[in-house]
């Protein structure tokens, strides 16, 4: 990318001096989100009755985490959609439980379906996508547990069926 990797952290005298420090890169940042979603059960681990609450609260935390990440750190155009993407799905799996996760409650909706279930599912799916994009374009290995959310990989049949996977590009 055109950005200078350097800035500069203050500057000395009597003999005139600058002191820089290197930027941090996509990659870092890239791999920091990473391993901090490696950590939340969330996105992997089983859930049980009465989880709920708990999962809401993750959310939350994983929002907040990438919306510092978008604040703190000056990133290429990629990366960037990508964490507002992912923080979208949050916001989203939050947004479909209502206040205090009332929604929720009563895990069977009108329709018979499991509105937590179908939330959480959605959720993981959303995020899987945007890890696995993340991931391969900063080759970035992610641990078992994360890697259950990702999107299947591509078979030999379906290079022959009119293309090759891509990951998306932002």
């Amino acid at each position: 990318m055109g950005r200078i990797p350097y800035e500069q952290t203050g500057v000395s005298t009597p003999v005139f001096g600058v002191e820089w420090q290197k930027k941090s890169t996509d990659h870092t940042i890239a791999h920091e989100v990473i391993v901090f979603l490696e950590d939340r059960r969330l996105l992997f681990g089983d859930r049980h009755v009465e989880d709920e609450r708990f999962c809401i609260s993750s959310a939350l935390q994983i929002r907040a985490f990438l919306t510092e990440q978008l604040r703190r750190y000056d990133m290429g155009r990629e990366l960037h959609l990508a964490l507002k993407a992912m923080r979208a799905a949050f916001r989203h799996f939050v947004d479909v439980a209502g206040p205090e996760g009332e929604n929720f409650r009563y895990r069977m909706g009108s329709s018979g379906a499991d509105r937590f279930g179908l939330a959480l599912g959605d959720l993981r799916s959303r995020v899987g996508f945007f890890v696995a994009a993340i991931a391969t374009q900063y080759e970035i290995a992610i641990d078992e547990d994360l890697s259950a959310i990702l999107p299947p990989p591509p078979m030999d049949e379906d290079d022959q069926e009119g293309g090759s996977f891509m990951v998306p590009r932002f």
